[in-house]
């Protein structure tokens, strides 16, 4: 096996493994933005109502952005797309 070959191996190895952390990040973050919006839900006809929804918001646009950074930056494919 060639020097090339191995560090191809390496390569899709390593991107592989930043992909599959990557996407189970995403997964991460939207469970917790969703368990925010459930802990919140008390709120919805009070004054913090539009405190709560601001952080969703927030946290939601960090979210994407980072994500889409991030797979830019490695060329990763967004497998979650669908799902958002």
């Amino acid at each position: 096996m060639a020097t090339g070959d191995i560090n191809k191996v390496w390569s899709e190895g390593a991107k592989r493994t930043l992909e599959t952390y990557v996407n189970g990040g995403e997964q991460l973050a939207r469970v917790l933005l969703d368990l925010h919006e459930q802990s919140t839900s008390w709120a919805r006809e009070t004054v913090f109502a539009p405190l709560f929804e601001a952080q969703r918001t927030a946290g939601k646009q960090i979210l994407d952005n980072s994500l889409a950074i991030t797979r830019r930056l490695y060329n990763i494919d967004n497998h979650s797309a669908a799902k958002s």
